[in-house]
């Protein structure tokens, strides 16, 4: 499962994160590697898959490399899940702002500026769900094994 989850991290920051469709500016979409964030999650994403991975198949590690491993395991999915979350949140402030400086209130007589507002959409990507996802999923996951006894420690 955390295997899983490191991959679809990977996946996730290489898909588009949003989409924002406007009249006369048509659809614009951005992935996460289109800025910094995107490869801050790719780079977690992969050391979650190599944390899982040396779990699956590595040999027996000493208990202090177990336990750095495990840590950082859960670090990193929790960081994909706080990024993922505070990306959607800033996502939704982004088009209240948008929405709010395209309506020109008592400024706009005609309504244009309001019409125009209304038919700007913003959509989240599936990227994003997918980071978010896979970092929830592989905190779960590293957690319950922990708890259970099936990682080494």
């Amino acid at each position: 499962m955390v295997l899983a989850a490191g991959v679809a991290a990977v996946v996730g920051s290489l898909l588009p994160w949003a989409s924002i469709s406007a009249p006369i500016l048509g659809t614009v979409s951005v992935s996460g590697t289109d800025g910094a964030d995107g490869w801050i999650t790719l780079v977690l994403g992969l050391v979650l898959a190599a944390g899982a991975g040396l779990r699956i198949r590595g040999p027996r590690l000493p208990s202090l490399a177990t336990i750095v491993t495990n840590v950082v395991a859960i670090g990193s999915a929790l960081a994909l899940f706080i990024i993922g979350v505070w990306k959607i949140v800033d996502l939704r402030s982004t088009e209240n702002e948008l929405r709010d400086s395209l309506s020109s209130g008592p400024d706009d007589p005609f309504g244009i500026g309001d019409a125009f507002s209304n038919a700007v959409q913003v959509h989240l990507g599936a990227g994003l769900v997918l980071i978010t996802a896979a970092g929830l999923a592989g905190a779960v996951a590293m957690v319950l094994m922990l708890l259970r006894g099936r990682v080494r420690t």
